[in-house]
């Protein structure tokens, strides 16, 4: 990304603001490095990473970042064998537990946390070293007598001629012999031998090495004969006791520098982790969302925050690259302007960088290659350049870059010489960048880029509202609508005599006059227009609406329609298949009816009423009175009401209120939304009521739909057990009109589950079948999905 753009929009500073939220110095470190990108994958993975850790804040406390250190030095001097300080060796040892416990953290949260799962998992782990330094060093630093034993028989020693040593000297300090040559009873340590303070004309007497004096040269500091051979032993296991120590030191550094590699991985994978962390805390304290993100250079921010503002912030509207590339932004200099484009600029620096941005979740961003920006006052006194020059140079570096996938963001453009030859260069640079392909936001005085942005297809108007009573944006961008400078207002309100604005109101020019008015007409006449698309939208989204609810009732009524019809043929085939049964039994009895006339006569009259049965149930019944009377006038039904269901001669339960002339209705199994006209009050408990008696399969139809349930259980039967249970099971459910269903049939040996997906792969009515999924019984359970 541009650098000069960067610093132009201060993402410096954003940066800094994450950088606060680190844990570690890694991490503020590597946060402070954070630069935006143009990789699509770059981006998606920054901003999961970022949704990640902010569920992790929101739902386990964040990642556990205690313990991590800055081990880079030590590391690298480890590599080149330079010997650790135990603190340092002891950081090292930290940070591989805090990444140790992070790495475990995180696998634990590998479901709703993959990609931050992922990274930890590639975190590595260097065998040994945290074990032994703990081991070897106390949590003080001090070097442990267990670290070896070597180690702990040398101080055993030592402690033994410590004891020694000081017994000796105690015993001289009590003897009458040497009272007389001491200057006080006491022992002190000189040039790291143990000495008393022996009055300096007794030295001779005393006997003994003198390793220090006083000042006024009274006293000398004498390691008495008796004990020189003691301090000899003390001294020569306390240099032991270091070398040994050293030697420890040198084999844990060495530890590390093997792992060396291992040890800079894992510091940068932390301070990664780090960083998510410290960007999900931003987000949260940004009050910011994740925006989407889209290649076709097209930004549409809603309710948009510049997140470098403090107190309350008013938020914005903006877009641009849909229906215009270029947008124009006008209206007073009291900085409003400004801020809109700064805020486009950073939250789209924020998203590139995989940071969320302080907008509504219904913002879109897009993911531009170049970012350009010429924004403030530029004026290089040192160049001797003005105003005008230093944006004009920057313009020129611009267009000498500029890319087809580019924001440019432009402040002020033309300003800062002539009027007319300003608007002129402007109109051009637009003009190029345009027809470049970049999106461009520029503001402007100018009255004739306004008048640019109507003529020019693919540019728009954008106006910082004012408010006239407190001088000051409110900050809201009006899209379509050119902003006025307000300088006469503003000049007014300010003091300026009446006489004075009015002079320079006439000093404006006709063709300016005349400007100004046909852009109110023309503002005016797009403010209705306006006005007039919002209506036709809301009627066409209320006539949508409509359409999708009748549709819907519709569906509905033919599913029912549907079940009833598929009831009654398998009413039908089971009822011919009786009669067939029963036929075939009357006519064996009339071929024995030469053994009597008597039989013979009884099985002519059960042919006939068979005959009669079957006719009469296969016979269409006869149209039904609604004798159920309406309600009365001014009834209203309720949620929980018992009704009676003209239509299908059925009785169910309200779900809900009417709405719209229209209610959801539980009847059985089924849920159905019907018109409210065809409800009355029931006369009987739902619980207690069955169909009205009908002729034919329509009763069957209405009964199954009634009483099928939503699942069959199989579990520990045998194939040949299930197989009639499923098949009849499948029938029923589809004819009730179910759309899914489950089949319970369980894990076991897996035999039960391949019969029923073998059995449901060639079923006519299945449309799809699945695995349970967790809550619905997994893999010991299988959905179905009817066809319409």
């Amino acid at each position: 990304m541009d650098a000069h753009t960067l610093r132009i929009l201060e993402y410096d500073r954003v940066l800094e603001r994450l950088a606060a939220h680190a844990s570690s110095v890694l991490g503020r470190e590597t946060a402070l490095a954070l630069e935006p990108t143009a990789h699509p994958e770059i981006i998606a993975r920054r901003l999961q990473e970022t949704r990640e850790a902010r569920w992790l804040r929101d739902n386990a406390s964040g990642l556990p970042l205690g313990g991590v250190r800055d081990i880079r030095d030590a590391v690298e001097r480890a590599a080149i064998g330079q010997v650790l300080v135990p603190q340092e060796l002891l950081d090292v040892a930290q940070t591989c537990g805090a990444a140790r416990r992070l790495r475990t953290f995180l696998l634990r949260q590998q479901e709703r946390c993959p990609l931050l799962a992922e990274i930890a998992s590639n975190m590595p782990q260097p065998p040994n070293i945290e074990a032994r330094i703990a081991e070897c060093l106390a949590e003080s630093g001090e070097v442990r007598d267990s670290a070896t034993p070597e180690l702990a028989r040398i101080r055993a020693n030592r402690k033994v001629a410590h004891n020694r040593l000081m017994d000796r000297l105690n015993s001289i300090l009590a003897s009458e012999r040497y009272r007389a040559y001491l200057q006080e009873a006491i022992v002190t340590v000189r040039e790291g031998r143990y000495c008393v303070p022996v009055k300096s004309e007794y030295r001779t007497q005393f006997g003994g090495i003198v390793h220090d004096a006083s000042s006024s040269g009274a006293t000398v500091f004498m390691e008495p004969g008796a004990c020189i051979e003691l301090g000899n032993e003390l001294k020569e296991l306390q240099v032991k006791e270091e070398q040994e120590v050293a030697r420890i030191l040198a084999r844990l550094t060495s530890l590390v520098g093997n792992a060396a590699n291992d040890l800079r991985a894992m510091a940068g994978i932390v301070a990664n982790l780090d960083v998510a962390n410290a960007k999900a805390a931003l987000a949260e304290e940004m009050q910011a969302e994740e925006p989407m993100l889209n290649r076709r250079g097209v930004v549409r921010l809603v309710a948009a925050r510049h997140p470098l503002l403090p107190g309350e912030v008013v938020p914005i509207d903006i877009e641009i690259g849909d229906h215009f590339t270029v947008l124009l932004v006008t209206g007073p200099n009291t900085g409003g302007k400004t801020v809109a484009l700064k805020t486009v600029g950073l939250l789209t620096l924020m998203a590139q960088s995989g940071l969320q941005t302080p907008a509504a979740a219904a913002s879109e961003l897009a993911i531009f290659d170049q970012v350009f920006a010429d924004i403030g006052d530029e004026q290089d006194i040192q160049q001797s350049l003005s105003t005008f020059s230093a944006h004009l140079r920057n313009i020129v570096r611009i267009l000498d870059e500029l890319g087809p996938n580019a924001l440019v963001l432009l402040d002020e453009i033309g300003a800062g010489t002539d009027p007319a030859e300003g608007a002129a260069l402007a109109k051009a640079v637009l003009g190029e960048m345009q027809r470049r392909g970049a999106r461009v936001i520029a503001t402007t005085h100018y009255g004739e880029l306004k008048e640019f942005a109507y003529l020019r297809p693919g540019i728009e108007n954008a106006a910082v509202e004012f408010d006239r009573d407190t001088l000051k944006p409110t900050y809201r961008v009006l899209l379509g609508v050119p902003g006025s400078s307000h300088a006469f207002y503003i000049a007014s309100r300010l003091g300026l005599p009446d006489a004075l604005v009015e002079e320079a109101r006439t000093l404006l020019s006709s063709r300016d006059r005349n400007a100004a008015e046909v852009l109110q007409e023309i503002e005016a006449s797009r403010a209705r227009a306006r006005e007039m698309e919002r209506d036709a939208a809301v009627a066409l989204r209320q006539a949508a609406s409509a359409r999708s609810d009748y549709e819907a009732r519709a569906r509905q009524v033919a599913d029912v329609q549907r079940s009833i019809r598929r009831e009654a043929e398998e009413e039908a085939r089971q009822l011919l298949r009786r009669a067939s049964e029963k036929a075939e039994n009357i006519i064996s009895e009339l071929k024995k009816a030469n053994r009597g006339q008597r039989k013979g006569a009884t099985a002519r009259r059960k042919l006939a009423e068979l005959r009669s049965e079957t006719a009469a149930a296969l016979a269409p019944p006869e149209p039904e009175e609604d004798l159920t009377p309406p309600p009365p006038g001014g009834y209203a039904f309720r949620r929980g009401d018992r009704v009676h269901v003209v239509s299908l001669g059925t009785n169910g339960a309200l779900l809900e209120d009417p709405a719209d002339g229209v209610v959801p209705v539980q009847i059985g199994s089924m849920r159905a939304t019907l018109p409210v006209d065809v409800l009355r009050p029931a006369r009987m408990p739902v619980r207690d009521a069955e169909p009205k008696q009908r002729s034919g399969a329509a009763q069957i139809a209405m009964r199954k739909a009634l009483h099928i349930a939503p699942e069959i259980s199989l579990r520990a039967m045998r194939v040949d057990e299930a197989a009639p249970l499923l098949e009849k099971y499948v029938d029923d459910a589809y004819a009730a009109g179910i759309q899914q269903v489950r089949i319970i049939h369980g894990r076991g040996t897996g035999a039960l589950r391949r019969f029923v997906w073998d059995y449901l792969k060639t079923h006519p009515v299945v449309a799809a079948f699945r695995a349970g999924e967790e809550g619905e019984g997994g893999d010991g359970a299988t959905v179905v999905t009817f066809k319409e």
